[in-house]
């Protein structure tokens, strides 16, 4: 992390019954991504490159990897278009990816996705964020069932 006063704005972790390269190449594989983030193309660079996820409707997320540790963890800096007259705090996401105790013989992996963010998120988009990740991290677990 950078020399910001980060701090965890949202935490979200889910069991997927997949190996940990199959939940690596569905968060940043530009096809298979597009069935986790609402549709959106993924565009996942080197270290200090773009991290991009973009749809055909022009939403966009723009950033720069900031970690990548194939295929365990990615840490992204995270900004998108948001609505006139808000403010919103500089974001950095981060994917960790970590085998899970399975009960039975099949692949489980846990996926944890950080929110960290250094200020105040507006009220409007306090919620959506925490929702939003929620949802991502439901439709990668559905897509990989």
């Amino acid at each position: 992390m950078s020399q910001r006063n980060w701090q965890l704005n949202c935490e979200t972790i889910v069991a997927v019954d997949a190996s940990i390269d199959r939940i690596w190449t569905a968060l940043t594989d530009a096809d298979d991504a597009k069935r986790s983030f609402m549709g959106a193309r993924v565009t996942v660079g080197d270290v200090g490159e773009a991290y991009r996820l973009e749809r055909d409707d022009g939403w966009r997320v723009t950033g720069i990897v900031l970690a990548k540790d194939t295929p365990r963890r990615l840490r992204v800096s995270w900004g998108l278009t948001i609505p006139p007259g808000v403010t919103m705090p500089n974001c950095e996401v981060e994917y960790i990816i970590e085998p899970a105790a399975a009960p039975d013989a099949g692949p489980r992996t846990q996926l944890t996705i950080r929110e960290y963010v250094d200020g105040p998120v507006p009220p409007p988009l306090a919620d959506a964020s925490r929702t939003g990740w929620a949802m991502i991290a439901r439709n990668l677990k559905a897509h990989l069932a």
